[in-house]
Order: C-alpha cells, then sequence, then structure tokens
C-alpha cells in the first residue's frame, strides 16, 4: 500500500505543479504553493437520534443519509431545519531543493469534535518527496525515483516555468494539507 501511495504522490507531484496555476499559484523561493476551498451546504430534513443518523437534502434537492456516530457528544443539539455546512480546504506546496537525504514519504493527522456544539474538524498532512534522475528538457519529461526505488517518467506542463532550473541529483518535495470542517448553523 505504501509503495503504490508513495508512487501515486510521485505523479501527483508533478500534476499538481501543472494543475496549480489554474487555480492561482504563489511562487515561492523553492517552488510553488496554490490553495483551494470547497463549500457544500445541506438542510437537515429528518433526524434519528437513537441510531445517531441524520437525513440531509442538497440545495439541488438530494438527499443523503449521514450515519454521525455514537461518538458524535453534541449530535442532541441538531434539529430538523438546521444547515450542515462542509468546508474542504486544500493547499500544495511543491519545493525543489538539492538535499542529500532519501526520497520519502510522511503522513500525519488530526481530528477534534468541538467541544460546545455539532461539528468537527480533521487535519491530514501529507508529504512526499521523489528524486530526480533524469530530465528531458526538450520534450519536458521529467524521471523521478521514490523512497521505494520506483521509477516515474512524466510530462511536464508549459505551467511549470522554471523546469530549466531543476537538475539530476534534486529533490522535489510536495506537501498536501487537507483540512475539512463541518458545522452546524442554526436558521
Amino acid at each position: 500500500m505504501k509503495t503504490t501511495l508513495n508512487s501515486i504522490m510521485c505523479l501527483a507531484l508533478i500534476c499538481c505543479a501543472a494543475a496549480c496555476s489554474k487555480s492561482g499559484v504563489q511562487r515561492t523561493a523553492s517552488g510553488v504553493q496554490t490553495g483551494s476551498v470547497s463549500v457544500a451546504k445541506a438542510t437537515v430534513v429528518d433526524i434519528d437520534y437513537e441510531k445517531h443518523t441524520a437525513v440531509l437534502k442538497d440545495a439541488d434537492g438530494g438527499m443523503q443519509l449521514v450515519n454521525v456516530g455514537p461518538d458524535a457528544p453534541n449530535f442532541s443539539q441538531v434539529k430538523v431545519g438546521d444547515t450542515v455546512v462542509a468546508e474542504a480546504i486544500e493547499s500544495v506546496e511543491i519545493a525543489v531543493d538539492d538535499s542529500p537525504e532519501d526520497p520519502g514519504m510522511a503522513v500525519s493527522e488530526s481530528a477534534q469534535r468541538f467541544a460546545d456544539k455539532p461539528g468537527a474538524e480533521k487535519v491530514t498532512v501529507t508529504e512526499a518527496s521523489a528524486r530526480v534522475k533524469k530530465i528531458d528538457y526538450e520534450n519536458r519529461m521529467l524521471t523521478l525515483e521514490g523512497s521505494n526505488g520506483r521509477i516515474v517518467t512524466t510530462q511536464v506542463g508549459p505551467e511549470v516555468k522554471r523546469l530549466d532550473r531543476i537538475k539530476p541529483g534534486d529533490m522535489i518535495t510536495m506537501r498536501l494539507i487537507k483540512q475539512t470542517i463541518i458545522r452546524v448553523e442554526k436558521p
């Protein structure tokens, strides 16, 4: 699983670099950074407090049964007519350096429920790195080696402006931060 995930992260690293320009890239001293925020809202139309479930209706009229689980301490505060708001905030940082360290991957996660009201927050940070093995500047092809020794070759889009500054031996590092916040608003 870790091997597959590491390979995917290496590919995602290049894909994110290419896609970042569509969502507003900020150039940093060592690379690029981008982010996005998505918000979804739904209205509570039915609640079963014993089963810890709620039926939510979105703006398009779609209905979804949600199992909140018994570990939601403030579920009893949720009422029919309340609005459930889910925010997903993602940011990606990509950097290139000549680090002597080996490629690797690390994932950390934290979650917390709000103490006095319904809702929760979860943050996941994934950091992956790959060593540049080879570059075909003319065809914009980049060959990377991950921590598992797997080699991945991918094309780099024209959105990556400083490809000419990357050289074999450089380390490419990607940090993906995902934050999900769920809260309940009263009408």
